[in-house]
């Protein structure tokens, strides 16, 4: 499998579910905002076509609020646990007392579940226990008393940055390929260079964690939606997600004969503390953890000295465990009912943001079942963002190819009401902002929707995208590959994969954002059923000739 189709289906612990009850989401509207048409200024100054959303028939930031929580309160739901399963029956219940028709998809998998880790300094000035920020997920185990080996310090993992036309998108999708096919090699070549090999040590090797600006997106540009200007080419852009792509696979090191791995992430103790990274892989029979740079620079020294360590992450391997997609559907009332628009995420997530959607697709679905639309929507909710074995969205376009068949748009909603976080010389710290938002569009008239409403819903901070060369980020990325003119909304602050056992960092989570990020899907959502299904289909050159797309950067907002 392609790195390209790998973040395709992936993106950009079990907790206490039996104390909440399924009694469906209890989301009430509230008396939240005017209940006249909502109108604002775009980033050029001009006033823009009012939205047709009644925002007093969804939720209040309030009332979305109090789903969040009681979300979080199960735990994290990674797939085949019983905190996600219960928070799939809850979602399928507010979907039924919204009046849809639900249905469940069950797919099976090997679930793995790391119990509990730990790395230890046997001997040397350093003796002791290291703080171990998280483990690399799916990546193996050891026995309940762990494994010992010396040290081996590899160096950082091996850069293989981009090379080309820094502004041409396809080159950066192409150095990304390269990227996933050559570092594997890299890392072989190193292990290579270590006198007397790795057999039987504890390897130890820096992570990246690229420096990106807010520029490294401006290629795939097509708009922005800054009023306020608080983005530039040269904002940090440095996210942890990044590591998606950056850290190995642990095969080379298998190969050496390795007792196990330690990556250290450059990031702040607080940053990568419950790191659940990197997803992507399926299981690797090798174990490895995650430490942050401050105990990274301990261990460092420690390998220096050739000291010895126990390395220890017990986990659970369980075959076979079912794990539940949903598709609810909403018939349409007008002339174009047998056509569909699909409003897609996933249920699956370790806190506050991941993933949250599901929440905001139930408001949705009861707002659009008191303001019926022509078209049926279809609301999907894909189990295995994070398993590997699970097929995702992949999954949804094979057990329903008679939706996807009558699928004239998709919009793809995750991680709603995420705020700014950076991490850098001043520390692990909020900006007081909203997350950055990626939209990432298919080359065809939607795009048109997209803008229209960011400036009719006045939400701020976003950034409409085309496609990375073939890369589509988030969970929706099938259905665009599939044909299904797309929209897809996805944040990804650097908390955005971290697991949080004390209140999945609810301190970060704005919930007068997602509200409005709420109410820009409805209003998208509205105006996708008013265009016709050709003209949605209609390629990037109808697009780009007719649409009266504003230059950019505009004048001062760069």
């Amino acid at each position: 499998m392609t790195l390209a189709s790998r973040l395709s289906r992936r993106g950009f612990l079990t907790g206490s579910a039996a104390a909440i009850a399924v009694s469906g989401l209890g989301l009430d509207a509230g008396v939240a905002g005017a209940s006249t048409p909502l109108g604002a200024r775009d980033a050029l100054g001009g006033l823009t076509g009012a939205s047709d959303v009644d925002p007093t028939l969804l939720p209040s930031a309030a009332a979305l609020e109090r789903e969040v929580r009681t979300m979080v309160r199960l735990g994290p739901r990674l797939p085949g646990t019983s905190a996600h399963n219960t928070f799939v029956d809850r979602l399928a219940a507010g979907f039924r007392g919204a009046g849809l028709q639900v249905t469940r998809d069950t797919h099976h998998f090997e679930r793995w579940l790391a119990e509990d880790f730990a790395l230890e300094v046997l001997a040397g000035p350093r003796a002791g226990a290291v703080d171990v920020a998280s483990y690399y997920t799916y990546s193996g185990q050891t026995p309940p008393e762990g494994v010992v080996g010396g040290l081996a310090y590899l160096g950082p993992v091996p850069a293989l940055g981009v090379t080309g036309n820094l502004t041409d998108s396809q080159t950066i999708a192409e150095s990304i390929s390269d990227l996933a096919a050559n570092l594997p090699d890299a890392v072989r070549g190193l292990i290579a260079a270590v006198p007397g090999g790795v057999a039987g040590k504890i390897v130890v090797m820096d992570a990246v964690v690229p420096p990106l600006p807010l520029g490294a997106l401006y290629p795939a540009l097509t708009y922005m939606h800054d009023p306020n200007r608080t983005m530039s080419p040269a904002h940090d852009f440095k996210r942890m997600f990044t590591t998606l792509i950056t850290l190995p696979v642990l095969q080379p090191f298998k190969e050496a004969g390795a007792a196990g791995v330690v990556f250290i992430l450059d990031a702040s103790p607080d940053n990568a503390r419950g790191q659940y990274t990197p997803f992507i892989h399926g299981y690797q029979d090798l174990p490895a953890l995650l430490v942050d740079r401050v105990a990274g620079a301990g261990l460092r020294a420690a390998a220096a000295e050739a000291s010895p360590a126990r390395l220890t992450l017990n986990a659970s391997r369980t075959p076979d465990v079912p794990s539940d997609s949903l598709v609810a559907v909403l018939p349409g009332s007008g002339p174009n009912a047998d056509e569909v628009v699909i409003v897609h995420t996933h249920t699956d997530g370790q806190n506050a943001f991941e993933e949250n959607a599901g929440i905001a697709q139930v408001a949705l679905a009861r707002y659009f079942a008191r303001r019926k639309l022509n078209r049926t929507l279809v609301f999907s909710g894909v189990t295995g963002h994070f398993a590997a074995e699970l097929p995702e969205t992949h999954g949804f376009i094979h057990d329903h190819p008679d939706l996807v068949d009558r699928a004239v748009a998709n919009l793809t909603l995750e991680h709603f009401g995420a705020t700014e976080w950076l991490d850098n010389a001043r520390g692990y710290y909020s900006t007081g902002l909203a997350e950055p938002a990626e939209i990432f569009h298919s080359l065809t008239s939607i795009a048109a929707t997209g803008i229209d409403s960011l400036r009719a819903v006045n939400l701020r901070r976003t950034l409409l995208l085309r496609p990375i060369g073939t890369f589509f980020f988030g969970v929706g990325a099938g259905l665009h590959a599939a044909g299904i003119p797309s929209l897809a909304y996805i944040s990804a602050p650097n908390y955005l994969l971290a697991l949080d056992g004390r209140d999945g960092h609810l301190d970060k989570f704005d919930a007068d954002r997602m509200r409005q990020e709420t109410i820009w899907a409805a209003d998208v959502l509205h105006r996708i059923d008013q265009v016709d299904a050709a003209v949605l289909r209609a390629g990037d050159s109808a697009l780009y000739d007719s649409l009266p797309l504003p230059a950019f950067p505009p004048e001062g907002l760069g």
